[in-house]
């Protein structure tokens, strides 16, 4: 068995960057994406995190993850200490949302 592609060098530098720069206090931070198309590539990935209503509000874009896949973005999340649920096959728990163009949701825990 072959070790995993470490993720985009540039993916995982804005994902390390976003761990630093966020204030330990807002939570819940959640990690928005969609598809680009039917292919694995993203067209947009976005934070977001709580507010002091503990309400989501966006907070920044990824930009480096437009192009990427959605294990390129898991890889880099991995890498830079966040942890995010499983389902019981054990892939990333995203939350699909159809009425919105076709938005997935990982709800991600930052490192501390």
């Amino acid at each position: 068995m072959t070790a995993p592609a470490p993720p985009p060098a540039e993916l995982l530098r804005e994902v390390r960057t976003l761990a630093e720069d966020l204030h330990p206090r807002l939570h819940p931070v959640s990690v928005r994406v969609r598809l680009a198309g039917t292919g694995p590539a993203l067209a947009s990935c976005e934070v977001w995190t709580g507010d002091g209503d503990a309400l989501l509000a966006h907070r920044v874009d990824l930009p480096a993850a437009v192009g990427a896949t959605m294990l390129d973005l898991e890889r880099a999340l991995v890498t830079a200490g966040y942890v995010y649920d499983l389902t019981p096959d054990g892939r990333p728990k995203y939350r699909y949302d159809a009425n919105h163009g076709g938005l997935y949701t990982l709800d991600v825990t930052r490192p501390w």
